[in-house]
């Protein structure tokens, strides 16, 4: 049990040791230095004895070695996982388990539309991690997820979605470890198991590089993309967000410690693609005040389960997406908004950094912004980590700095004439700007 924690050199009281415990352990699931699982106790590791300083949010001390978080982070990834025991890898503590049921239809300005999900509770059990399967053990079932039949794996705060050929769409609740523990592990099960195949992307769909085009396909359809507009509003401009947008943006401003420059980069009129950097869960909210135009950004569908926060979304122009899978239903909105000339947002990492670096863009938003062919707004955002990292859900209030970069022009391929060399080549130009614009910062 762990009874004080080390802070910049001072002691924390028990329950702010406990807390900082959780926090850094959601990542620092094993020790950096030795791979102990289930280490940290009284600031140093249960097998190695390593003592951690916690620095900052975004800095870690192991041993008197100051480094980031990512350092660690790494270290930790670098480890292989447990030897087998009687076949079984690893077994997890309580799991929740949820799947996936229709809740009913969303309606947004400009002609959205989307299927509405909700999770309802299946089961109470612990989860396995075999060499080939995942097999969950329940009070009221038992049954086995063999990875030669996984589409897919995300996670979403600390509840890993893993989309089955067999069962769809299950999401397994850790409640009392880490789920990007299980996250890391399973994914590299996974590679194990496909190691003839590279794996290059692990969701919305697991793909290899033999998913990839080298030459284009001969198929003639898709050039340009459309899709059919229908109002369900008779005025598509919400004075409720205008005033709230005008309210918070100095609010904002001097609360988070915002500076912001390029706003002269985006467009007057005419749409375009945004695509920005994301570190912190007010990623959204801060590009959503201080730009002229409304940007409508994709926002994952687990937010609309609050009415509340639903109606704050559409009048705040986001639309849902179900990210741990292809959804067509956002793409087919995301186009509808692009042809109707607004500015649509997307964080092509497809979800918040859980150290600070940039992840690797997917390769289904590139898809797309090519397939659009409209221009290209980089955006790089430094300082919202340490404001509110991913695992933690405490603010912090330090300086952001947002940087907006004149619009790129890419040339438009439509789908069937995409090849790997042409995603990866704007792949590495986009992330670069958007490097450049953070200050490598994040």
């Amino acid at each position: 049990m762990v009874h004080t924690l080390s802070w910049k050199g001072y002691t924390i009281q028990p329950i702010w040791a406990i807390l900082f415990c959780e926090m850094i352990t959601d990542i620092l699931y094993r020790c950096p230095l030795c791979g102990g699982f289930d280490w940290l106790e009284d600031s140093r590791c249960a097998h190695c004895s390593a003592e951690i300083d916690i620095l900052s949010r975004s800095e870690v001390s192991m041993n008197g070695q100051r480094n980031t978080l990512a350092y660690w982070y790494e270290r930790v990834l670098a480890f292989d996982l447990p030897d087998a025991a009687d076949g079984v890898i690893m077994k997890s503590a309580k799991v929740k388990l949820s799947t996936e049921a229709i809740k009913g239809i969303y309606k947004g300005f400009s002609g959205v539309i989307a299927t509405q999900y909700t999770r309802t509770f299946a089961d109470d059990g612990s989860l396995s991690l075999l060499e080939n399967a995942l097999i969950f053990r329940g009070n009221m079932k038992t049954f086995s997820i063999d990875f030669s039949k996984v589409l897919g794996i995300t996670i979403e705060s600390n509840t890993i979605i893993l989309i089955s050929r067999d069962h769809g769409a299950l999401f397994f609740d850790f409640l009392e470890e880490s789920g990007k523990k299980w996250e890391d592990c399973i994914r590299k099960a996974l590679l194990r198991h496909f190691s003839g195949s590279k794996i290059v992307e692990f969701y919305p769909r697991l793909r290899t590089e033999k998913d990839l085009r080298d030459t284009p396909s001969s198929l003639k359809g898709h050039k340009h993309l459309h899709v059919p507009v229908r109002r369900w509003y008779r005025d598509d401009y919400s004075h409720i967000f205008a005033i709230a947008r005008s309210l918070a943006k100095p609010v904002i401003k001097a609360a988070f410690r915002v500076d912001i420059a390029g706003l002269d980069n985006i467009p007057g009129h005419g749409s375009a693609v945004l695509l920005a950097n994301h570190t912190s869960f007010l990623d959204s909210i801060i590009l959503g005040v201080f730009p002229a135009r409304n940007i409508w950004f994709m926002a994952k569908n687990s937010e609309y389960r609050n009415p509340l926060l639903t109606w704050a979304l559409k009048h705040a122009r986001a639309f849902p997406v179900r990210r741990y899978t292809i959804d067509v239903q956002a793409l087919r909105n995301a186009i509808r908004i692009v042809e109707q000339g607004h500015i649509l947002g997307i964080f092509p990492e497809g979800e918040r950094t859980w150290d600070s670096t940039m992840l690797p863009f997917r390769y289904g938003t590139i898809r797309l912004v090519l397939a659009l062919g409209r221009p290209v707004i980089p955006v790089g955002i430094a300082g919202a980590y340490e404001l509110m990292p991913r695992w933690t859900s405490s603010i912090k209030r330090v300086p952001v700095r947002i940087r907006i970069g004149r619009p790129l022009n890419l040339d438009h391929i439509p789908v069937p004439r995409q090849t790997r060399q042409d995603i990866e080549r704007a792949k590495g130009i986009i992330s670069d700007q958007i490097s450049v614009l953070s200050g490598g910062i994040t």
